[in-house]
């Protein structure tokens, strides 16, 4: 899965649409539909029934999912892209391509200071061993008519 251009908690500005301009902070991040919730933007009204809990029912205003790449983080109060950079000990950041800030950490290094790990081996059909025996694998299973003929006997 790769690592998405905003997070949680990230103060972005809306870049497009009906709230173009509008900034706000992130509260929500639903990666499965490539939407964000934003503090305070992209608000609609919702009628509720009236149920046992709330018997007057009424009207909610609240804050509507937009797709992510309507927001840029903001840094110093403009917005900017992102770039992902790795550390020399293997932590991986996102960083802001406009005054290169750091934004976060989205994966932390190995403790030991090694950047990558041990390359596995090439051939991987060599290191698994075979799933049946081979003499279970020639033998052939009795077909249902001779098992048939052989009971009718």
């Amino acid at each position: 899965m790769s690592s998405s251009h905003v997070r949680k908690g990230d103060l972005v500005v809306v870049t497009s649409g009906d709230n173009k301009g509008r900034s706000g902070e992130i509260v929500r991040v639903i990666p499965k539909h490539s939407h964000v919730i934003v503090k305070g933007v992209n608000m609609v009204t919702r009628s509720i029934k009236p149920t046992k809990a709330q018997p007057q029912g009424g009207q909610v205003t609240r804050e509507a999912p937009m797709h992510m790449s309507k927001v840029s983080p903001m840094v110093d109060g403009k917005a900017t892209r992102v770039r992902f950079t790795t550390k020399a000990d293997g932590t991986k950041v996102r960083v802001a391509a406009r005054g290169g800030k750091e934004l976060s950490v989205v994966r932390k290094g190995k403790a030991d200071g090694a950047a990558k790990p041990a390359n596995k081996p090439a051939n991987k059909a060599a290191d698994k061993a075979p799933s049946k025996p081979a003499d279970m694998a020639s033998s052939k299973p009795e077909s249902k008519a001779s098992s048939k003929t052989s009971k009718a006997k």
